[in-house]
């Protein structure tokens, strides 16, 4: 079961409302994630009830996966990767793909503090793809000095094994968004893993928390049934507002709520 979120934030955004009715109803009007958990707590903030939508937050979701995609992919251009690197498993030398994986992952590791002895920086993002046999193979998209391929297929070879190794440089005219989109998107679930990335200490730039609201919740209170289920059974025939895409409160404490957001957003000011 998800861990029920301390603090929930709010931003500022178009509200929503919605006639409750059948659960069908509900997600026919609501883009819920499938396999989401439900928090109910009150909000001292906009002094009700409300309920918020707990994302699973996996790869595999047809819901969370492609903002995941593309949050993940926005976070890598920003990062400014100079050097695409893919390093292939040698499947002669494993009895499973699985057993592969688990003897491969970690040498990722180890070739990048070799080459941080040898050139002082190399900070990367590992992203994992199989191929069609299933055997796992790391494209890294790196931000270091220039390394000749020689020397990383050499390091390679002598902690794996395997041989093939392929560098490109990343020009400013490539767009390193559409190369992790596509890595990504192109295969959401691996059988043996769920952690399809990775990434170095320092291979995204520092950034200040998004700014928001805290609801200051308080009676939190986590259900594993999907809050779709919740909403249409506890609110059945009235509306309720989408505060945002995960929280909801009732209608009927509408205008009151944006009384309390509105002074606290004052307060805040």
């Amino acid at each position: 079961m998800s861990e029920a979120p301390q603090h929930v934030k709010i931003q500022c955004e178009e509200r929503r409302s919605l006639l409750v009715g059948s659960i069908k109803c509900v997600l026919n009007k609501i883009d819920f994630c499938p396999h989401a958990t439900t928090l109910k707590a009150y909000s001292r903030v906009l002094q009700t009830e409300i309920i918020c939508q707990i994302k699973c937050k996996r790869w595999g979701c047809s819901h969370c996966g492609p903002r995941k995609v593309q949050s993940m992919a926005l976070r890598v251009k920003e990062a400014k990767p100079q050097r695409l690197i893919t390093l292939t498993v040698d499947p002669k030398l494993y009895e499973t793909p699985r057993i592969a994986y688990d003897k491969t992952r970690r040498k990722v590791t180890e070739l990048a503090a070799r080459l941080r002895r040898k050139y002082e920086s190399f900070e990367y993002i590992r992203i994992l793809e199989v191929t069609r046999a299933g055997w796992p193979h790391y494209h890294l998209v790196a931000r270091s000095p220039y390394i000749p391929h020689q020397i990383l297929k050499n390091i390679w070879a002598e902690i794996t094994g395997a041989i093939i190794v392929d560098v490109r440089a990343l020009k400013k005219t490539d767009h390193v968004y559409f190369y992790v989109l596509k890595y990504l998107a192109k295969q959401t679930y691996i059988p043996w893993t769920t952690r399809r990335i990775s990434w170095s200490r320092h291979f995204f730039p520092k950034h200040s928390e998004p700014k928001g609201m805290p609801l200051k919740l308080s009676d939190r209170e986590l259900c594993r049934e999907h809050p779709s289920e919740i909403i249409s059974l506890k609110w059945t025939n009235q509306v309720i507002v989408q505060f945002t895409r995960d929280v909801f409160i009732i209608a009927v404490d509408h205008e009151s709520a944006q009384m309390n957001l509105n002074a606290f957003q004052k307060e805040q000011l």
